[in-house]
Parts: C-alpha cells; structure tokens; sequence
C-alpha cells in the first residue's frame, strides 16, 4: 500500500462502514455524533482517525465513483495521524474510569472556535469506561454543542452507553470478518507469506489489528512445544514483559501520562507474551497426562508471578507519586494513588481471562471440526493437525463441555472467586493426570 494513498484505503475488512461515511461527509450530511461498534481490534478507532482526517483535510481527493477520502499528505492530514491535531481530541480513561473532569475539560474545548481545522472533533475510546456522573454529563455536552462539532464514540456494542446517549447517535457498525478473509488480509497488508500471516493472526486470538502488530516484530517469533518448555516459557515472559512494562511506568513524567497508561494496560500488547501464552494453551489442550503436582504448583507459580507483577508495577509508579504528594491535598493524593493502583491490581486477573479466552478458542476450532466444518474456519490453523486430532479423540460432547467450563471459569473470576481454585481445577480437569 502506497504511503500517499488515501487515509481510508489503509484500513481492511470495513468497506460497509467506510463507505457509510464517505457518502454522508460527499452529501454534507456529517452528524453530531457516532457511535462505532464492533469487536476489539476491528479497525474502529484507526477509521475514527481517518474520518476525522477527512473532515479536516486541506485537499480531499475522490475515486472513480466519487467517494471522497482524507489525502493522508496535507499538515491537518498528519497532525491528525500523529494525534497532535489541536481540533482533534482523544479521550481516553484517567486510571480506570474516563472521569467527570475530563468531560467537562471536553465541554469547555467544544464551546470554542477550531484554531486549526475546520472541526472541532472528540473521539471517545471507549465508551465503556464512561461512569454514570461523566455519560450524564456528556449528554448535557451533545444538547448543547455548537455546529462544526463531531463527537465520535467508540465501543463494543450498542449497549457501551446509556440510551439517551445512543438515541442521539449515528450508530456505524462495524464488521466481524471471517478468519479466511481476516488472514488473507494480513498477508495484503505486511507482505507474509500466508503461514507467518496464519501465525500473527492466531496469535492475536482473532484481532486484526493486534495481527498487524505482531507481524512488525515477527522476525523469530515461534510457538514452543511440549509442556515442559512451554510453561518455562510462559512464566520467564511474563517476568520479561513487567520489567518493560515497570520501565515504561517509571519514565512517565506527569501524572496525566500515568493515570492514561494504567488505564489503558488491557491494550499493552507484547507479542512475545502472546507467543508464551499461546504455547503454554497449546501444550495443555493436547497433553493427557500431566504430573499430578502440575496444577497446583504451576497454578501458585503463575498467581504468584502475576501479583509480582502488579507489585512491580506500582513501584515503577512511586517516584510520580512522590513527585505529586508534594504538589497536592492529602485527599487528591489518596484519590489518584487508589485510580492508579485499582488498574493496575485489575492487571493480573485480565491475563487470566486473556489465557482462558485462547483456551476456548482452541476448543472452539476443535468442536468445529468434530461437527465436519471446513477447516478454513478455525481460528488457530496453524496449529490444525493438533486440533484435528484432539477433535477426533474427544468428540462433540466432551468438548462443549469443555468450552462451557472455560466459560464458568470467566465468569467466576468477574464474581471474584479464588482464582487459584479457578486455575488448578481447570488445569486438571483439562490435562488429566498419569496414574
């Protein structure tokens, strides 16, 4: 893809959508107000980017039939790309919640007159983390904003907001590919050949965008086989990962930048951890016959490698907030040490349900062969032969089974039962254990 083509035409799988917006910005139809929905990592908040580049783009060119589209070349263009647009806002959460005062700071910039473009536009990621004080506020924002204001909302579905929000919304929903189109697409899109794009796009557990990512730093990224190594692998990444993760923390120099950064710690992404984590699914979905210690001395190894973390996590946080209980109230500081360490002690159980959620999708891909489906509809096809197998060995029942405990044990994290009660029964109902 020509770096010069247009903003639009670098986003993949979301014709529908695009197109949906291009005909209403050519009609001069643009509403106040979106709400993009669809799953994680469709493209919705890179088409966010590309509509608000439109809007704002000095030389707008247009296709055969046409369809206009953000240059991608012009100043407004770039700013918009590199997100220092002074008439392009992001709002992202302060620690765990997108809070009240970032609403009314919001509010404030929407009463005034672009400085640079010809918009004033906010994008909302993700409308989710919208508490009830700072949505009603929004929803006074929108009855009230000024023409040449665009409030673009980005979430999971229709339900992320309150319905007087969604009632004042354009909804645009976005499409959720199948994973034979989504993989070709990675292969379009980087230059793989199709079995390292297969690779990136199971390990990105069906997110396109993360695939994409993890083709840049693809060069000898591997699964590992065999549980021994595996599960090594897994725990040595994790450790791997926090220390960068701390690293980051600790180079951040105001506590703005530090309440972004904990909240965002869902959407850190690290390929390699990714690759370990992977690994680790794989050997247990095909091993039958485990040591009868393994549950629970793997279970307290990863448990406790994860409350290691978040305690590393919160150190690397220590000298911002040395910095900022010199400079504040003993009750601001309290307030803005408990945002900050609530998302990072959310961090170790997100992992868990990250690691259940590539269990399920490996049983998922072997209840679809065991029904006979054609095998371009697993999600993990580079890992098809083990899959084809273990389909073969337990049957359509036994693995529904399985998804459905997989299942419970996500939801019985969320009711806060003991996740090492979680961890050590699924290991050992799933790898058995040899006589």
């Amino acid at each position: 893809m020509s770096e010069n083509s247009g903003m639009f035409e670098r986003i993949f799988l979301q014709e529908a959508p695009i197109n949906h917006l291009k005909v209403s910005f050519a009609k001069g139809r643009t509403s106040q107000t979106y709400l993009f929905v669809g799953k994680e990592s469709c493209g919705k908040f890179k088409t966010a980017l590309a509509f608000a580049a439109l809007l704002q783009c000095d030389n707008p060119v247009y296709d055969g039939k046409g369809r206009p589209d953000a240059c991608g070349r012009c100043d407004s263009c770039k700013r918009v790309a590199a997100l220092s647009h002074p008439d392009v806002q992001v709002i992202k959460p302060d620690g765990y919640d997108i809070r009240i005062s970032q609403i009314r700071r919001m509010q404030d910039l929407a009463q005034l007159k672009s400085s640079y473009g010809k918009w004033q536009i906010f994008i909302i990621d993700p409308a989710e983390k919208l508490n009830i004080s700072s949505a009603n506020s929004l929803l006074k924002i929108l009855e009230e904003a000024p023409s040449q204001t665009v409030f673009i909302l980005i979430g999971k579905s229709a339900d992320s907001v309150i319905p007087t929000i969604l009632s004042r919304s354009e909804l645009v929903r976005f499409n959720s590919p199948g994973h034979e189109s989504a993989r070709k697409a990675v292969v379009e899109a980087t230059g793989l050949s199709e079995e390292k794009a297969a690779l990136c796009y199971s390990l990105s557990e069906g997110r396109f965008g993360k695939s994409l990512l993890i083709a840049q730093t693809f060069e000898g990224l591997e699964l590992s086989r065999g549980m021994r190594a595996s599960h090594t692998r897994y725990l040595n990444c994790l450790e791997t990962y926090t220390k960068a993760l701390r690293q980051k923390f600790s180079q951040v120099a105001l506590i703005e930048e530090a309440l972004v950064l904990a909240g965002d710690l869902d959407n850190y992404f690290d390929p390699e951890l990714q690759a370990g984590q992977k690994s680790f699914c794989r050997a247990l979905f095909t091993n039958t016959g485990l040591p009868y210690a393994f549950p629970i001395l793997f279970s307290e190894a990863l448990l406790d490698k994860l409350e290691n973390c978040a305690s590393n996590l919160k150190k690397g946080l220590e000298p911002t907030l040395a910095d900022l209980k010199k400079s504040c109230s003993s009750a601001m500081y309290k307030e803005i040490e408990g945002q900050l360490f609530s998302a990072v002690d959310k961090w170790p159980m997100m992992q868990l349900e990250g690691l259940f959620l590539c269990l399920i999708n490996f049983y998922s891909d072997a209840l679809l062969m065991s029904c006979g489906a054609d095998e371009t509809l697993m999600l993990n096809i580079d890992c098809k032969d083990d899959i084809i197998t273990l389909a073969k060995v337990e049957g359509t029942s036994l693995l529904r089974g399985r998804i459905e405990m997989l299942e419970s044990a996500v939801f019985m994290l969320h009711r806060h039962v003991q996740p090492l009660l979680i961890l050590e029964n699924l290991i050992t109902q799933i790898g058995g254990a040899e006589a």
